[in-house]
């Protein structure tokens, strides 16, 4: 049988105890911009657990198509995201990774873009293609297809008729928590 230990911050009972050490730690932080000491780290506070969640397809397509109906940055185009208020900073739906939902309405495309997060794509609805790093992916519905870190890409919907939905799960909870996350839109 596993217990569950809540963590305690310490550094108070550590620092506290002494004003030399006190003194020193505020000569540290005073002398550098944007700088705290943690003295003792083993009882911080665990993180908010995050909670099992269902996300409705339906009402999700209903946003989407919403949302691509009149999109001023990208015609025809819509895009969601899913995050947990848990997963505080990283903005995930969990604390590593952040799904989306992509919308690409009949014969429109994505701007090409690249970012330094890997992202694992499975074809919703819909046929087309993805171009990343200048190589031509075909897809159609039920497809996996994957965009590696750092690749220009971009993705088409060849159907005339159909809307194509794009589901993908990105790793960039890991990236925005090491405060490396970067995205780009390229010309």
């Amino acid at each position: 049988m596993s217990k569950v230990i809540q963590r305690v911050d310490k550094q108070g009972e550590i620092v506290e105890r002494r004003e030399q050490i006190k003194e020193i730690i505020k000569e540290i932080e005073d002398g550098t911009e944007d700088l705290k000491i943690v003295a003792f780290m083993e009882h911080t506070t665990p993180p908010e657990t995050v909670k099992p969640k269902v996300i409705k397809f339906q009402q999700v397509i209903k946003l989407l198509k919403l949302l691509a109906e009149d999109n001023p940055i990208e015609k025809g185009v819509a895009k969601i995201m899913l995050y947990s208020p848990s997963t505080g900073r990283s903005r995930g739906l969990t604390p590593t990774m952040m799904p989306g939902f992509q919308y690409i309405k009949a014969g429109m495309q994505t701007k090409p873009h690249s970012h330094n997060m890997s992202s694992i794509y499975l074809v919703v609805r819909g046929k087309g293609y993805s171009v990343v790093g200048g190589k031509k992916l075909e897809w159609e519905e039920g497809d996996v297809f994957v965009v590696p870190a750092n690749m220009v890409h971009y993705h088409v919907n060849t159907s005339k008729d159909e809307d194509a939905i794009l589901f993908d799960v990105t790793d960039s909870g890991l990236l925005e928590n090491l405060g490396i996350l970067e995205f780009r839109e390229e010309e």
